[in-house]
């Protein structure tokens, strides 16, 4: 019995532990921002640009170099013609150097003048600056797509506990229904259509219930929930008991973003020109040699040589370099028309979101005085039927446009919901 016990006791704890309970939206944006991987590679993104910044510093001096050992035999010694002093006009073959040398190399390039160094840096810079304002950007639309997908849950888990108490009313026509037609009041057809209604109640409640496992699935993938990992919603948010008008501030993010797109454009152009202007480098070797006639590796006499000096290196503009050139410029053009969209966009964007609060709230507060009369009506057409005063047929659309009224009344709610949730959103990420 206690190996039971502790068997239930685990199960319990175990079920606890692979389940995520939310009684509002801004603790399920908390625990998206915590384990969401999306937001974990922008943070990825970001190191890599910061490293990219370190790399362009190193490459304004670019130093290169290389050190080689070389160990050679030559099979065949390069003969020379000298003149025989003894015999004008005759030449005497000499073989020059011996069978084995082995070498030591160094060398070392190091950039004194780099233009195009110097712009690498200042793109690199811009770089860190749009990597974490398309993080931002990102962080946005991923909150507010999880606002749409919550709210769509909690319309639909209201719509259910609708369905379910108009599938009980439904029922309720049902068995007055049958009732008259055992009393021979009403014909079949009345207990069919009743009948009808309640078993249309009953699947429209299935289909919400798949609705809403659905939008389940959709956050999970949303907030990189695991498949296995439960997470029930339950909106405990209190309905407003009154409608004020929320102040909307404008967004820049994307204003901004495009601006850095734009900067990013020219820098890029600016780094292709001076791509081929010249460069100075600082340039040195050091060289030694040893000869052999026999084969020894290290043993010997090593000569030593070394230079040191300045090399100039100018490149000449080729096809490649003529295609991103010409095709940087077209990118800073495109670049200069979206910074300008942007800043329209931003402006009208506040009065988006004002005008469809507005919208919201007027369609809430309409829907919710439909409903109040549909009820009535409703309620007065099902009492005369029950009296035999009225005929099924008023009682049943009176029913439908009850239930319509009510799920019309629900989805305004919800959209006053989740319009503030993207005003907050807006106000908050910007």
């Amino acid at each position: 019995m206690k190996k039971i016990i502790l068997i239930v006791i685990l199960l319990i704890v175990s079920h606890t532990h692979a389940q995520e309970k939310f009684t509002d939206l801004e603790g399920l944006l908390v625990y998206a921002s915590k384990n969401s991987l999306t937001l974990q590679s922008n943070t990825i993104k970001l190191t890599k640009a910061k490293k990219a910044k370190l790399a362009a510093v190193i490459s304004i001096l670019d130093p290169t170099g290389t050190q080689t050992l070389t160990f050679k035999n030559n099979t065949k010694l390069g003969v020379t013609l000298f003149p025989d002093e003894n015999n004008p006009g005759k030449y005497n073959e000499i073989k020059l150097g011996q069978q084995y040398n082995t070498s030591i190399d160094q060398t070392l390039d190091i950039k004194l003048i780099n233009f195009e160094g110097w712009e690498r840096l200042k793109l690199a810079k811009i770089n860190i600056d749009l990597t974490s304002s398309n993080s931002m950007i990102t962080l946005k639309e991923l909150q507010e797509n999880i606002a749409a997908n919550y709210y769509n849950i909690v319309s639909l888990q209201a719509q259910k506990v609708s369905a379910v108490q108009n599938q009980a009313v439904a029922d309720t026509l049902y068995q007055i229904a049958s009732n008259k037609y055992l009393q021979g009041q009403v014909k079949q057809q009345d207990v069919n259509d009743s009948k009808s209604a309640f078993l249309n109640a009953q699947e429209n409640t299935n289909q919400i219930q798949y609705l809403i496992e659905q939008n389940y699935l959709s956050l999970k993938i949303l907030c990189d929930i695991p498949e296995e990992k439960e997470i029930i919603i339950e909106n405990k948010k209190e309905d407003f008991s009154e409608l004020f008008v929320p102040t909307v501030e404008e967004n820049k993010l994307n204003v901004e973003n495009s601006m850095l797109q734009e900067k990013y454009a020219l820098r890029s152009l600016k780094q292709i020109k001076r791509s081929i202007l010249p460069s100075l480098s600082f340039i040195t070797n050091s060289s030694s040699q040893q000869y052999n006639d026999t084969f020894k590796l290290f043993e010997g006499t090593w000569y030593k040589s070394s230079y040191m000096g300045l090399k100039l290196s100018m490149p000449f503009p080729d096809y490649t370099m003529t295609s991103k050139k010409y095709n940087a410029k077209y990118e800073y053009e495109l670049a200069k028309n979206s910074s300008q969209q942007a800043e329209i966009k931003s402006a009208l964007e506040v009065k988006k979101l004002e005008n469809e609060y507005s919208k919201n709230k007027s369609q809430f507060l309409s829907n919710k005085e439909v409903f109040a009369l549909r009820k009535d009506t409703y309620v007065k057409n099902k009492n005369l039927y029950a009296e035999g005063l009225q005929s099924l047929e008023n009682t049943l659309n009176s029913y439908n446009s009850m239930v319509n009224a009510e799920y019309s009344l629900i989805s305004s709610r919800i959209n006053v919901d989740l319009t503030l949730a993207k005003i907050d959103i807006n106000n908050k990420i910007r």
